[in-house]
């Protein structure tokens, strides 16, 4: 089985929350006599608790992270590239909703993290990956979640970020929209995504005054296959099952060469032009509502303009 050069860390970053589990029960397991040093780690864990909910760190060691050569490999790998279509304001405040989730959201890492895209294109804008709050638990996965510069897509870490980080200017936030539930979505050819019940979003932009800012990458869904009820019916079920206690989606996936890792296709984001919302510290439903059809509006305008040049030229669908 021969792999690419620049596959090898796409393996590697595919697996590594996988790796990272294993490998800390196998210390736990056969090194006991060092528990004191994990007794201390989580000790650090907790007296930094905060820092995920008020808007990241770039601190050191964590900001040399997503600095490192070996990431561009990983641009090499998808032919990854970012697509702007309008100026943003480098004072402005804003909230990038990423589409499609995708089963790992690759297109997070090479257009939005690594220095040599998003900052060369837009300027001195602070931009924050946001995810759930349980990364910020998981033992160095911990870690290496801030070291891309991610924050809690909590209310509190999404205010404190859009905010205070700056004083409010020159900032934004990255959330993925159809969060986990969106990843069972996920699958070559098909472009579903989950949005007429996702208003959390946009009744944040309101009440920080944060213009919205459609993005859609082409590709994020056709990385990986998977479980569907078509296709493995008793699997499918289980799914649904353990999805019930533990509150999110686990997809069963597989990829190039059947194993866990993802196919190589091209990941293009494109960033759409913002949405100036008016501030207002209470909004109301209708005008929730109201600027959830105007996204909405803009985000099909957005698929429309650019599926035929970057993806298979089929219609976007928003199943919920």
């Amino acid at each position: 089985m021969a792999l690419y050069g620049d596959g090898d860390l796409v393996i590697l970053y595919s697996n590594l929350l996988v790796m990272n589990i294993i490998l800390q029960f196998v210390f736990l397991w056969n090194f006991r006599a060092l528990w004191p040093l994990l007794l201390l780690y989580w000790s650090f864990i907790f007296l930094d608790r905060s820092t995920p909910f008020t808007g990241g760190t770039d601190r050191l060691p964590f900001s040399l992270l997503h600095t490192f050569p070996l990431w561009d490999y990983f641009t090499t790998y998808f032919n990854a590239t970012l697509v702007k279509t309008a100026e943003l304001d480098p004072n402005g405040r804003y909230i990038f909703a990423y589409h499609p989730h995708g089963i790992f959201c690759y297109g997070l890492l090479p257009n939005f993290v690594l220095k040599n895209r998003f900052p060369k294109m837009f300027g001195k804008l602070k931009v924050r990956l946001t995810t759930l709050d349980l990364n910020f638990w998981l033992p160095v996965w911990r870690e290496i979640s801030m070291g891309f510069g991610t924050t809690s897509v909590s209310a509190r870490g999404l205010k404190n970020l859009l905010t205070k980080v700056k004083g409010g200017k020159g900032v934004g936030a990255v959330i993925v929209v159809g969060g986990a539930d969106e990843a069972l979505l996920s699958y070559p050819g098909k472009n579903d995504i989950i949005l007429n019940k996702r208003k959390g979003f946009i009744k944040l932009a309101i009440q920080t005054g944060s213009s919205l800012v459609p993005t859609y990458t082409f590709g994020e869904n056709d990385m990986f296959y998977q479980v569907t009820k078509e296709s493995f019916p008793f699997l499918y079920e289980i799914q649904q099952e353990l999805r019930k206690y533990l509150t999110f989606a686990l997809p069963i996936y597989w990829g190039r060469y059947g194993l866990l890792f993802p196919r190589r296709v091209r990941l293009t984001t494109v960033v759409g032009r913002p949405i100036h919302v008016p501030q207002n510290p209470e909004p109301s439903r209708e005008e929730v509502d109201k600027v959830h059809a105007e996204y909405t509006q803009a985000l099909v305008e957005l698929y429309t303009e650019w599926k035929g040049d970057y993806g298979d030229g089929a219609d976007m669908k928003i199943v919920a």
